[in-house]
């Protein structure tokens, strides 16, 4: 691949001569023409392509959360969220019986040098309430922390509104269409300068039986006969009730440019 230099007509898209141009990540680029591409289609050739389209539709499916996590480190490195996305999770996709596969407990939804949460302990209420208790670790007590949550099987994401780092605790009440389902729950930590931590995974609810009281993470829980696991660095009362949308997300962003963010008070233990 070579760069366009563009001149006063600009750059170019499609063949002219030996050479074809295309934008790139907001480049224009050159690659030599190709007239005919061998393409035996082999077995492994086959498996590395469907891994490879795994691989992009899940990146496709956690858009949400990686458009605001990874986006700015992306274009530092003038790489697509995509690029970097795909790179940085190679440990986290396999192949099972022919089939590829995603360790969602490894998935790197952050990246970056802010200090992440530790000791992260989930737990479920019967009223499918997520409390996430955590140590504070390293960081700065003002860091923001958010609780992400994703359903593969409703290709579904929740992203709560953040809590300040010295809270140690955040909470927020899953929608009634992830009742019964698998929900994967991750920590993700932001600071005032718009810096990440890498992502902590605090566990996994498995959908079964409805009912029960708040559980700790290494007993039954109430979404029901859940088996919780611990929580994890990857790459290392009342509830905060609603999902955080764009716009209230975008605010919280703005807001700590101001340093007036109030983040969501949680009742003490």
């Amino acid at each position: 691949m070579a760069k366009q230099t563009a001149g006063y007509m600009g750059g170019f898209s499609g063949k002219l001569g030996p050479a074809v141009g295309y934008m790139w990540n907001g480049r224009w680029c050159l690659r030599a023409h190709q007239p005919s591409v061998r393409n035996p289609r082999t077995a492994a050739q086959m498996a590395h392509r469907a891994m490879f389209k795994h691989q992009v539709q899940t990146a496709s499916k956690l858009y949400g959360v990686l458009n605001k996590t990874m986006l700015a480190l992306a274009r530092e490195n003038h790489m697509t969220v995509y690029n970097l996305f795909v790179s940085c999770n190679q440990h986290a996709f396999s192949e099972v019986d022919g089939v590829p596969t995603t360790d969602y407990s490894t998935l790197r939804l952050s990246l970056g040098e802010v200090a992440p949460v530790e000791e992260a302990q989930l737990t479920l209420t019967e009223h499918n309430v997520v409390n996430v208790r955590f140590g504070r670790g390293a960081g700065d007590w003002h860091d923001y922390v958010y609780m992400y949550v994703y359903v593969p099987e409703l290709e579904a994401e929740f992203f709560s509104l953040p809590v300040y780092r010295g809270d140690r605790r955040v909470s927020a009440a899953l929608p009634d269409s992830f009742a019964g389902c698998e929900a994967h729950v991750y920590l993700l930590v932001s600071d005032e300068e718009g810096g990440w931590a890498e992502t902590v995974y605090a566990g996994c609810l498995n959908g079964g039986d409805e009912g029960g009281q708040e559980s700790p993470t290494d007993a039954p829980n109430a979404m029901a006969g859940n088996s919780l696991q611990a929580g994890t660095t990857n790459g290392g009362g009342t509830a905060a009730d609603h999902t955080a949308t764009a716009a209230e997300i975008q605010a919280t962003d703005n807001s700590k440019e101001t340093g007036k963010t109030q983040a969501r008070q949680l009742p003490p233990d």
